[in-house]
């Protein structure tokens, strides 16, 4: 018994010491592993760190330079630094504005500078403008001060820039002397070589209200070291009846001879009551303005009518289509020339096309001139002018001879011997268009 429980408690106590042993080694083996996962974990998320910090400090820039925008990403803070690492130079006077950055994102403008020449007292000053800068600010920035009524050219308002822009030339005012109730007072004028006495005055303010001055020089062009003397200026009030006078208003007819004219309705002036200040100058009228304006009677236009054709038309009818330059017409589908007779007939005549006969129906070739074409006829000498008509009969004559047209005058009873005139003429047919009555 004794000897069992001695080898049981060796057993054991040797148990527990190699179950200690291996506790041990794992507890090291987890630990190592432990430490190797927490600087796995740590180098991770410093290179997260990095890489989103290199991110999140990377800035955005959007540069304008002289109208042209670029958009940069930067990790510089400072203008100057960022116009370096970008490649943008400055020259001259150039300078840039730079409002900081908001939410990663800033603005930064460059305004560029140029070389001009201002002209001044003599002098040439060599300087610089910005590109968009108003001439009185480029004049301000250099210490130029201008003095009243000075002359500048280009004005002061002028916005600069690169082209052209180069040159600037000031001419300085000079002084006039302008005795007012015995006191002399100098005025500035500006040296444009057109400003009168009057101009000055007027500028400076004197004469205005009632107690207008000026001078027995009013028009006179100011010089240096001019001298005027100023005198009161009176004003009177007048009323007088003008007339209105009557527009012409011209019409034209191809029934009339050219150079023949017509007045359909007369003209009349009308009639107006006008108000007019005079300025008076040492009882002399130098300026007069019309205040006022009444109409009494309104005019009446004058309607006339003038001839546009060779001779007086033995046709009466007229139409739309035939516009006359120099007696002839200029818009037409084809003339024919050749012999034209005329004739009568008795109060029950008529037309082969059936169309009513009258003075202005004529008889063609309908293979020719086809039924319902408009012509217009003019001898060739132009001397005679039977005018607008329709082609509506025909004959068998046409066939056989070089007769064109055969040109109606009217009743046997009334105007067989107009025809017995006509005879034999050489014409030309105008056709305005076929087949249209």
């Amino acid at each position: 018994m004794l000897s069992f429980a001695t080898v049981s408690v060796a057993t054991a106590a040797q148990i527990i010491t190699i179950a200690g042993r291996r506790i041990k080694k794992v507890r090291n083996i987890l630990y190592k592993r432990n430490a190797i996962s927490l600087l796995s974990i740590f180098v991770t998320c410093v290179a997260i760190f990095l890489m989103t910090g290199a991110l999140y400090f990377r800035n955005e820039v959007i540069i304008i330079d002289n109208g042209n925008t670029y958009r940069v990403f930067t990790m510089q803070s400072e203008p100057a630094n960022i116009l370096a690492e970008q490649g943008f130079k400055l020259t001259g006077i150039d300078m840039y504005s730079f409002d900081g950055f908001e939410e990663g994102i800033a603005t930064l403008k460059i305004t560029r500078s140029f070389p001009i020449t201002i002209r001044a007292d003599g002098v040439n000053i060599k300087t610089e403008a910005f590109e968009g800068e108003k001439l009185w600010e480029t004049l301000n920035r250099n210490g130029i001060n201008l003095a009243v009524r000075d002359l500048v050219s280009p004005p002061l308002e002028h916005i600069m820039t690169e082209n052209g822009d180069d040159f600037v030339k000031i001419t300085r005012a000079f002084e006039i002397t302008v005795y007012i109730d015995g006191e002399s007072v100098e005025l500035p004028v500006t040296p444009d070589g057109k400003t009168t006495v009057y101009d000055v005055l007027k500028l400076e303010g004197i004469g205005v209200g009632g107690e207008v001055v000026t001078t027995q020089r009013l028009s006179s062009l100011a010089f240096p070291g001019m001298e005027a003397e100023i005198n009161l200026v009176s004003y009177i009030n007048r009323t007088v009846t003008g007339t209105i006078p009557y527009e012409t208003i011209t019409h034209t007819s191809n029934l009339k001879k050219i150079g023949d004219k017509e007045v359909l309705v007369e003209g009349v002036p009308g009639s107006e009551r006008l108000t007019i200040i005079d300025t008076l100058i040492d009882g002399v009228v130098v300026d007069s303005e019309v205040v006022e304006v009444v109409v009494l009677k309104e005019p009446v236009a004058e309607v006339v009518v003038e001839g546009l054709a060779l001779a007086v038309p033995y046709s009466k009818r007229d139409f739309d289509e035939i516009e006359l330059v120099d007696g002839r017409p200029v818009n037409y589908e084809f003339k024919i020339s050749g012999k034209a007779t005329a004739y009568t007939a008795g109060p029950r005549g008529g037309t082969a096309s059936g169309r009513k006969l009258e003075v202005g129906t004529i008889a063609v070739n309908p293979r020719q001139i086809p039924y319902g074409s408009l012509v217009y006829i003019v001898t060739q000498c132009g001397t005679t002018v039977y005018g607008a008509a329709v082609a509506a009969d025909t004959g068998t004559f046409f066939y056989d001879t070089d007769i064109v047209v055969d040109v109606f005058k009217g009743l046997t009873s009334t105007s067989y011997s107009e025809a017995l005139r006509w005879g034999l003429k050489s014409v030309d047919v105008y056709v305005i268009n076929t087949g249209v009555y």
